[in-house]
């Protein structure tokens, strides 16, 4: 059983093991020579992106649908949220005595319901269903066993006033369930989607984000209406359009603390593989001249940079370039390199950086480029260049701060810089309680190293006797501080380990033995009879 559980955590070591592998192989951040300067680009001709208009914003239908009595009549009646609206119309039939009533009731402008001869229904803020239910109590009250009906036979309407920025000031028919994004059909593309206003008969305010709604289907914020509504569109702030290797091109109204990452995450729905995140595009209006003017950004390192209104931006694809340098091993290929711990690195994944060098750049150039992306535990003593299938030994150390005939090498296309991780690990082993292999942590003694084994087991021999040897072999002092790859042991008691086994065997032999003699004289005893 211990040998298929073994063979089973093996298979699984070695499916990890490939997966970080293939993960390497497919993944890899571009990084541009900070030789060619930040106009590498020849800036092209401003292209002219039209605004899109509000509907088209919002991805709302460019002409709502139109639903005759009959289908409007059989929402209202299968949805349970159906607001009693003035001008339904309902049919009740009851039975007083052995006569059957019938009569039509019809909701007012104040949303009430009238029962001649009985009383008045409040349906301000009701459901249908709610007001059936009244209606019903009302009936019953006065005839015990009356057995209402209550038929809806036809719905009501209402108006509603648009103003601010449309074409023009609209009164606009509604029903019950006429939500708010089905009578903008007259906004102007400058219509805010994010800041829109309802004031209610009674005078109370709501403002509600549309784009919220639609883009997350948060239904609050596109509420249904009600009978005298007067919805107010203000101009929006903060108008861009999006273009190129995005997965969704469009124009977006930013909230004043969306920067140009959240244009192209949140809204555009991010970038497409071929983007090329370093250069940016961005048009922009300067109202002073008169003239567009174009300007790049570097997302990796101005992903706060923030936009203004009517900015057109554009992400273009990535030229591909010949002149490419790839970088593998111990390197940084995210922008979190520099919060991780000597401790946390222990088991970082093998990164990969494809750096498009300039034209008879060197290799202390670029090294010197990279070397915030190094990682503490990069073996920069024991990188090598791959080129040509040639094998050429690199001290990155050396090149960057010493003397070393490398530093002036030329990179040339299609070399391969492999940077392997150094072996920072301190080994703890014998009388502890979790033995094993801990990540080195600079300046430590031997005390910190046996915490982390959980401290001294029972088996430990007392007193405490530990061994610690050096990467050398060379015994280190107990007192002074660790080095990389060091072993500490701690000693064991070994007599009671030693002597339970012969204690066993021991016993184990007498329990034979006793058993055969038990044997023999019960053979005996049965011959002598």
């Amino acid at each position: 059983m211990n040998k298929t559980r073994a063979h089973i955590v093996i298979v699984l070591i070695l499916l990890m093991c490939c997966t970080f592998s293939l993960g390497a192989e497919e993944t890899g951040l571009v990084i541009r020579s900070p030789l060619f300067g930040p106009q590498m680009k020849v800036s092209p001709s401003v292209e002219n992106l039209e605004v899109q208009s509000f509907s088209a914003q919002l991805g709302l239908l460019s002409q709502i649908p139109v639903y005759d009595e009959e289908q409007r009549l059989l929402s209202a009646v299968s949805n349970g949220s159906y607001p009693v609206t003035p001008g339904d119309t309902f049919r009740l039939i009851y039975l007083d005595g052995m006569k059957s009533v019938t009569v039509d009731l019809q909701v007012d402008e104040s949303s009430s319901v009238s029962i001649p001869g009985l009383g008045t229904i409040e349906g301000k803020d009701k459901t249908f269903s709610q007001v059936r239910k009244a209606i019903y109590d009302m009936v019953r009250t006065y005839y015990s066993y009356s057995n209402p009906q209550l038929v809806f036979i036809r719905t009501g309407s209402f108006m509603v006033s648009v103003v601010g920025e449309v074409v023009g000031t609209r009164v606009v028919p509604a029903w019950g369930l006429t939500r708010l994004s089905e009578v903008l059909q007259n906004a102007t593309p400058y219509a805010s989607t994010r800041n829109v206003r309802i004031r209610h008969t009674d005078g109370s305010e709501e403002v509600f984000d549309l784009y919220k709604a639609m883009r997350d289907g948060a239904l609050d914020e596109d509420p249904l209406l009600r009978s005298g509504d007067v919805i107010t569109l203000e101009r929006c702030e903060t108008l861009v359009m999006l273009s190129g290797r995005v997965y969704e091109e469009g124009t977006y109204q930013l909230l004043e603390s969306d920067r140009l990452e959240d244009l192209l995450t949140m809204y555009g729905g991010g970038l497409l593989s071929s983007a090329d995140v370093q250069n940016i595009r961005i048009q922009r209006y300067n109202p002073e001249s008169g003239a567009w003017y174009v300007q790049y950004v570097n997302l990796l390192e101005q992903p706060d940079y923030t936009l203004s209104h009517l900015d057109q931006v554009i992400v273009d694809a990535q030229q591909p370039s010949l002149q490419t340098v790839t970088i593998e091993g111990a390197v940084s290929s995210s922008e979190v390199y520099d919060s991780l711990s000597t401790t946390a690195l222990v088991g970082y994944p093998s990164g990969r950086i494809f750096y498009q060098f300039y034209p008879g750049e060197s290799m202390k150039q670029m090294l010197s480029s990279l070397s915030s992306r190094f990682l503490a535990v990069s073996d920069l003593e024991g990188a090598y260049l791959l080129r040509s299938g040639k094998r050429i030994p690199l001290n990155i150390q050396s090149i960057l701060y010493g003397d070393d005939e490398n530093q002036s090498m030329q990179l040339l296309s299609d070399d391969t810089l492999l940077i392997p991780f150094t072996q920072r690990l301190v080994t703890v082993s014998g009388g502890v309680v979790r033995p094993g292999v801990f990540a080195y942590v600079p300046d430590k003694t031997v005390n910190y190293y046996l915490s982390l084994a959980g401290g001294l087991s029972d088996d430990a021999a007392y007193p405490a006797d530990v061994k610690v040897q050096g990467p050398d072999g060379k015994t280190i002092a107990l007192g002074d501080s660790i080095l990389p790859e060091t072993t500490i042991t701690v000693a064991k008691e070994t007599l009671a380990r030693d002597i339970a086994p012969t204690v066993a065997i021991i016993g184990l032999v007498s329990s034979i033995l006793g058993i055969v003699a038990t044997v023999v004289n019960i053979i005996l005893d049965s011959k002598s009879l």
